[in-house]
């Protein structure tokens, strides 16, 4: 039999049981922080494995791990690993449900942009949506595989039949044997009590067993199973010419968005520059503290830590907010870059930006210094830390004319992740 229709085959039948054990962890869970981390990391895992059959018994050609693609499964294994012991358990859950969602565009080529970057969002959206739901009906199709590889022989399907019938029977015998059991052990107590001896661990097992709540599994899991294989399964068909079409025809529409003349994003920026700048004179004193420890008198160290450290984030996500709404709007020039003027006050309110996310550290740090580590802290110091970056690559981007957006995107995922690592091992400490 070909390798091929044997990797289709292996998918479809280890789809239900990893829906099943996606709905017993996810709504189960654990009772111990190590438990929950093992079985979310064995659940990844099982992802993993399961995609890459179904990828091979689609794409027969495509049987290397790409860089990018391994990257993302990676990501995906340690935020499920972290995620009992890092800043945030949701966010950990989620993030890992990005990483699968997204590897598995990635391990079959079909990004709109052709590769990771600022296609990113319209991305998750196809995988999470387009892709998955359209697919829905292939667990139902694809079972067509089980006849391929030349006609199943007339010998094979009956011998199939036989096996059938013959477990059949053997269910039937086993429900007669019980009940007539049943009646002898009504008649002599010496051959139920017997029974009842050899039994008792199987009966206390029943017992304990609740069937409300497998049942629910049970039926939660169909379309949990039709929902991921569906994903799986679309995919590794496509050959990615839709996407790229999809892709291109965004990049079209941006281009012809971009109308807004240069005076008015100009001085939009120029509001936002001077803002800060009048902002800094006055205040700047007063935010220095965090750097040297020095609280002004008859303020509480845990006061001034927090005061206007969530607003200054805020602030920071703003300003990446305006300069996308540049980016996205704003005329280009004749060789398609955004003007002097523009890169200069995108670059000035971006360097605004790295100040606030510097400020907003040094508070932070105050507060860790005093009152020590929490995960909430941790995941505050994280998005700062990502807002920086952001902001650091969005000079890049604006000043070179080459988008940074992929490496923002890898820095993110990385330091998130290294961020739950790093609570991990401060909470064990």
């Amino acid at each position: 039999m070909d390798n091929t229709i044997k990797f289709r085959r292996a998918g479809i039948l280890l789809a239900y049981p990893m829906a099943y054990a996606y709905v017993r962890i996810l709504l189960t869970g654990f009772f111990t922080e190590w438990g929950s981390a093992i079985a979310l990391t064995a659940l990844s895992v099982i992802f993993i494995i399961v995609n890459e059959i179904v990828r091979r018994g689609r794409r027969p050609f495509e049987r290397r791990f790409k860089g990018e693609t391994v990257f993302w499964y990676v990501m995906m294994v340690l935020a499920a690993f972290t995620a009992p012991f890092g800043a945030n358990v949701a966010l950990s859950v989620f993030a890992m449900h990005l990483c699968a969602v997204y590897s598995v565009l990635v391990s079959n080529d079909l990004l709109l942009g052709g590769k990771t970057g600022g296609f990113i969002p319209a991305d998750l959206i196809h995988g999470f949506y387009v892709k998955s739901f359209a697919g829905f009906p292939n667990f139902i199709t694809d079972w067509s595989s089980f006849g391929r590889n030349g006609n199943v022989s007339q010998k094979k399907q009956r011998n199939a039949a036989v096996i059938l019938l013959a477990i059949g029977f053997v269910v039937i015998m086993f429900v007669f044997f019980a009940i007539a059991l049943s009646f002898i052990a009504r008649i002599d107590n010496d051959i139920a009590k017997a029974f009842e001896d050899c039994l008792a661990g199987f009966f206390e097992y029943l017992d304990n067993i609740n069937f409300g709540t497998i049942f629910l599994r049970l039926f939660l899991a169909a379309p949990v199973c039709f929902y991921l294989y569906g994903l799986m399964s679309r995919s590794a068909k496509s050959d990615g010419v839709r996407e790229k079409r999809i892709g291109g025809n965004i990049s079209t529409g941006l281009e012809k968005g971009r109308k807004v003349p240069l005076i008015i994003t100009c001085i939009c920026a120029a509001f936002f520059v001077m803002l800060y700048i009048l902002f800094f004179a006055k205040r700047t004193a007063y935010f220095l503290g965090g750097f040297t420890g020095n609280v002004p008198d008859g303020q509480l160290v845990s006061y001034f830590a927090r005061d206007g450290f969530f607003e200054l984030v805020g602030i920071m996500a703003v300003n990446m907010c305006v300069y996308l709404t540049i980016y996205l709007f704003e005329k280009r020039n004749s060789n398609g870059r955004t003007s002097v003027p523009g890169r200069i006050l995108v670059t000035l309110l971006m360097i605004e930006s790295i100040v606030f996310a510097v400020i907003a550290m040094s508070k932070l740090w105050l507060y860790f210094s005093i009152f020590g580590y929490t995960p909430k802290r941790m995941l505050a110091m994280w998005g700062t830390l990502a807002l920086g970056c952001a902001a650091l690559l969005s000079i890049f981007t604006v000043n070179r004319g080459k988008s940074h957006f992929r490496a923002g995107v890898f820095f993110t995922a990385a330091s998130y992740i290294a961020v739950c690592i790093l609570s991990w091992v401060l909470s064990s400490m």
